[in-house]
């Protein structure tokens, strides 16, 4: 006998739809401020927070603000002798 296999495109009767899904998973990720792309950044470029002190600002870290010096310096010198040397 053939094992028939469901269709995982096409909703259950009684199940969500893809836009009923995607509704739910996008108002649960807007409750949750731990995830999302500006969380990245911001752990990126800033110290980890303080558990004892949530309110206490956040530093940026050493890596990142050489790294923004390094890449200004790189299009500075870029800029200069590309354009201005002449």
């Amino acid at each position: 006998m053939m094992n028939k296999t469901k269709d995982e495109s096409r909703p259950e009767v009684g199940g969500q739809t893809t836009s009923e899904v995607y509704m739910a998973l996008t108002g649960y990720l807007e409750q949750r401020p731990d995830f999302g792309l500006q969380k990245i950044f911001l752990d990126l470029a800033l110290e980890p927070a303080s558990p004892f002190d949530p309110k206490q600002s956040r530093r940026l870290k050493k890596s990142f603000v050489l790294a923004v010096f390094l890449a200004l310096a790189l299009a500075a010198t870029f800029l200069y002798f590309n354009f201005w040397s002449v």
